[in-house]
């Protein structure tokens, strides 16, 4: 069933097209990284805030409201771009298991958000008239920075696994039928 989304997600018009047009998976892939770098900079100062380590001089609650709206048009451009450049080749990414652990991170963060958002990051105003963040914040925080960086890390690592072979659908740059088009 998974893999049958899988590939109907990769057959859609949208998802062909950055599978088709050359230059879209190259172009999509180095903005989900710039996003990536812009998104993981707000959590973690908020983490970092959180925990006690960092911006000291700030309040809890500025931290934590002046980055909210950043965070989630972060989160939103993020996946946007890692959906398309996931769907350009969805089929191959079905079979590689760091994706697969990712996902399962992601679902965490989904977790994290609904344990933590009542009783850390919906109360910051709270938190900041104590003198050091409650043990509840911390590990929020914390988790929250395990969660990221696995995220991080099995999104990076998922690059690195080949597909079963007859799954692969994507032309790159460096494929010797479209190079020489490149140049003329």
């Amino acid at each position: 069933m998974l893999l049958s989304l899988a590939i109907w997600f990769q057959n859609t018009a949208l998802c062909a097209l950055v599978r088709d047009w050359p230059l879209a998976y190259p172009i999509i892939l180095t903005l989900h990284l710039i996003f990536i770098s812009l998104f993981a900079t707000t959590i973690l100062a908020t983490d970092l805030r959180l925990l006690g380590w960092g911006l000291r001089k700030y309040s809890i609650s500025d931290i934590v409201d002046q980055l909210r709206v950043p965070k989630r048009i972060g989160f939103v451009l993020v996946v946007t771009c890692g959906l398309l450049t996931l769907g350009s080749k969805a089929e191959e990414y079905y079979y590689n298991p760091y994706l697969r652990v990712k996902f399962l991170l992601l679902a965490l963060v989904g977790v994290h958000a609904l344990v933590f958002r009542g009783s850390v990051y919906n109360k910051a105003a709270e938190l900041d008239v104590l003198a050091e963040p409650p043990l509840r914040a911390k590990l929020a925080a914390g988790l929250s920075l395990l969660l990221w960086l696995g995220i991080a890390i099995m999104g990076r690592s998922a690059g690195y696994v080949y597909p079963p072979a007859g799954t692969h659908h994507f032309a790159t740059l460096f494929d010797s039928a479209f190079m020489p088009s490149l140049f003329l």
